[in-house]
Formats: structure tokens, sequence, C-alpha cells
């Protein structure tokens, strides 16, 4: 390991951001503490306050950088011509990412800050820019619904694609036989969205391709 006055400060925060990712990998959050990741990472403890203001800083980062992956995958998909395949492929990157990195996934929905603090704005922003990408695809295949109903639908398609995947992380899918969670997701797209974009509120002139109200 290199001496700390050889790296640079983002250089630094890199290597912690991947200790922890790897930690996380190996055993789970629960023994997840400032003390294990300056160990592993050859330098005192107090090298990290340096860098994140407390373990729940660190945390946010490392989840951070989970979701940048997974947000950049569902921005390349979001340019698809077919609304319906974008959010398929959308909702395959997270499924994919629940699999290939359960303990990642899990850690940005299980970490709770310390002492009920609020989670910071920079953070906040990552999970509002996931909504956003669903309901911008919901515009598409529905330019006729309400910004509550885009907004509703998304929260409601992604809860439930979230399921899946917490009965797939958790070895709950047994009780499903034998389907693939993948085709759970594809059922559960197809459905709803069909559904979503046939009871969406619609003018009497969008509502019939007369224009009559028929």
């Amino acid at each position: 390991m290199a001496r700390r006055n050889e790296h640079s400060k983002p250089e630094l925060r890199a290597l912690a951001i991947g200790t922890v990712r790897t930690l996380v990998a190996e055993q789970g959050l629960d023994k997840l503490s400032v003390r294990q990741v300056a160990r592993r990472l050859g330098y005192a403890p107090a090298m990290l306050y340096h860098l994140f203001a407390n373990l729940d800083d660190l945390i946010l980062h490392v989840n951070a950088d989970t979701l940048d992956g997974l947000l950049d995958r569902m921005d390349a998909a979001s340019g698809m011509e077919n609304p319906e395949a974008a959010m398929t492929a959308m909702a395959h990157y997270y499924l994919d990412l629940s699999r290939a990195h359960t303990p990642l996934w899990q850690l940005v929905f299980e970490h709770r800050m310390a002492h009920g603090a609020e989670v910071p704005a920079w953070y906040a922003r990552r999970t509002r820019a996931l909504f956003l990408m669903v309901e911008r695809q919901l515009q598409r295949l529905a330019p006729w619904a309400t910004e509550e109903e885009r907004r509703l639908g998304a929260r409601t398609l992604w809860g439930g694609l979230h399921g899946v995947c917490v009965l797939q992380a958790n070895n709950k899918l047994d009780v499903a036989g034998d389907v693939d969670p993948r085709a759970m997701v594809d059922s559960l797209l197809r459905h709803y969205l069909a559904d979503w974009s046939a009871t969406t509120n619609r003018s009497p002139d969008e509502a019939s391709p007369h224009g009559d109200g028929a």
C-alpha cells in the first residue's frame, strides 16, 4: 500500500469507496466500521475523517457510486424508440444489479442515517433522477396523463419491481416455483403499463379516435 502522501485526496476517496464496496461484498453491512475500512487501507482511522464527515457520509458516497452506475445504464436505455422497451430495459438493469451485486444493492436500501439525520440533497437527487427517468417514459407512453398520475405510476411500478428483487435477493422466490425473476418483471411491466395507459385521464376528444366521446 502506498503512503498517504503518494495519493491525492480524490484518489484516497476512491480507494476508501472501493474498500467499502469490497468489505460489504465480503461480509455485508453489519460489521462495517471506519476502523475496519482504515485497517484494510493501511491507514489510521483519522485519515478517513479528513475525507468523509463520518461513516454515514462514506456509505452514502459508496451508494452514490452504485446508483450512478445504474443511472448511466438506465439513461442509455431511455433513448429507445419504444417507451415500453425502454422501461423493460431499465427494469432489467435494476434486477441485474440486485442479482449480481446483492450486498451493494441492499446497502443502498438498508442503510439508515444515524440519529434520524436527513439524507443530503446531493444524494437525494440520485433517487429523484431514477424516478424522473421512469416518469419520462410514462409520459411518452401516455402523453395525456397528469403529472400526479406519472409520479404515482412511476413509484407504484418501481415498488413492484423492487418487491421482486427483494424476494430474489432473500431467496424467497421458491414460493413461485421455477418462475424466472426476469419473467416476473416482464409480466409486471406488461400488465401494469397496459392497464396504466388505459386508465389514466383523457379528455373526451383523446378518449375516442373519432373525437366524439363515443
